[in-house]
């Protein structure tokens, strides 16, 4: 007698550029997750191009609701079949001495520098294959990390819980700020404006976005988020030196030599460098800016648990502005598309691109010729 089981789309990436939608079968006992939404990162770009050992459902920042679960992981996972949950992208294997310490990110069996495996990285061929947020459903296990998200929140709001929560980790957490401080963002990319975001949110006296003269429009949302838009040029460190004077912490989302340098170049004493970007180049700090003022520089990976609780908060309050900023919604059969875009340096003015997998790309195209 054969399993009841149910058909589900999802888009699977083969890791060379292209993608494609396939049906999966999900054995009805399995515990899943109904996604809602799946926003895209630059690691979902790099991945898709030439980052997967195997064709997967990327998608790693998923919003979704739990609509089954086995009793054995119900136990484990603490929710509730119903719940509308956040799902971090680390299933660690809750044995080794970093999962024991609350620290799974760590966990080697999901560090990417050392081979690991993620949500959105796990082969399509193991299991259900439904191991991205790139599909109707989801898979879930006992492992699986799942925070609970407030019944209010639109799905393009909840989209933000974990680009917000990197950000508080990074600016909030790592970088320092807070009240009285003044602080840069370079890249006003998907994880630069949630930076704004928490920074602002963390009550900061000045937060100044930088940007290249192709991110205009990324710099004025930036603007609308309350931060003081600069092009980040040969003279960006004097003129905002003799603006705002030496900044108390920098967060360099792109990680480039040049980045780094200007980074470096703003800080005042005791100021704190957070790198958050890694773009390639070989970065030689000055030393003696360093020493002299007394510098930190930190690398973050990823978030604490306790920082996306604070996004959720943050979200719910609605008071982080990024509520207001536009979505780029995608359907499963334009995945590819967008992807191969966002490459090629054709990626939509908005930063906050969403893959909406209940969207049909008919549905997207009749709108066009609608408002035509």
């Amino acid at each position: 007698m054969s399993t009841p089981h149910m058909l589900v789309r999802a888009a699977v990436s083969d890791g060379r550029g292209g993608t494609q939608v396939e049906e999966h079968h999900l054995p009805t006992g399995v515990s899943r997750l109904r996604v809602e939404s799946s926003a895209v990162c630059g690691t979902d770009v790099m991945l898709h191009d030439r980052g997967l050992k195997q064709p997967a459902v990327l998608g790693h920042h998923t919003v979704g609701r739990v609509e089954h679960l086995t009793a054995a992981d119900a136990a484990a996972l603490g929710i509730e079949v119903g719940t509308r949950v956040a799902v971090e992208e680390y299933v660690g294997c809750g044995e080794c001495a970093e999962c024991r310490a609350g620290r799974y990110r760590f966990c080697p069996s999901v560090d990417l520098w050392t081979g690991g495996e993620r949500v959105g990285m796990i082969p399509a061929d193991r299991g259900t294959g439904l191991h991205g947020g790139n599909a109707e459903y989801m898979e879930l296990t006992s492992h699986h990390v799942l925070h609970p998200l407030p019944e209010h929140l639109s799905v393009d709001e909840a989209a933000w819980t974990l680009p917000l929560a990197n950000a508080v980790d990074w600016t909030l957490d790592a970088g320092g700020v807070g009240p009285r401080k003044k602080v840069a963002i370079i890249g006003p990319g998907y994880h630069g404006l949630s930076c704004v975001a928490a920074a602002k949110a963390g009550g900061a006296e000045q937060v100044i976005a930088l940007g290249r003269p192709s991110s205009a429009g990324r710099l004025a949302l930036a603007e609308a988020l309350g931060a003081v838009a600069e092009l980040n040029d040969e003279t960006v460190v004097e003129r905002i030196r003799a603006t705002h004077g030496p900044l108390d912490a920098v967060i360099d989302t792109i990680g480039t030599p040049q980045t780094m340098a200007t980074a470096i170049g703003l800080l005042g004493r005791f100021g704190v460098l957070v790198i958050a970007g890694l773009s390639g180049g070989d970065a030689a700090l000055d030393p003696t800016a360093i020493v002299r003022n007394l510098l930190t520089v930190r690398g973050v990976r990823g978030r604490s648990p306790q920082a996306v609780r604070r996004a959720i908060e943050l979200l719910g309050s609605r008071t982080t502005g990024l509520e207001r900023i536009p979505t780029h919604n995608v359907a499963l059969e334009d995945v590819g598309q967008a992807l191969r875009d966002m490459n090629d340096g054709k990626a939509p003015v908005t930063p906050h691109v969403v893959i909406d997998p209940w969207l049909r790309a008919d549905t997207i195209s009749e709108s066009l010729e609608e408002s035509r």
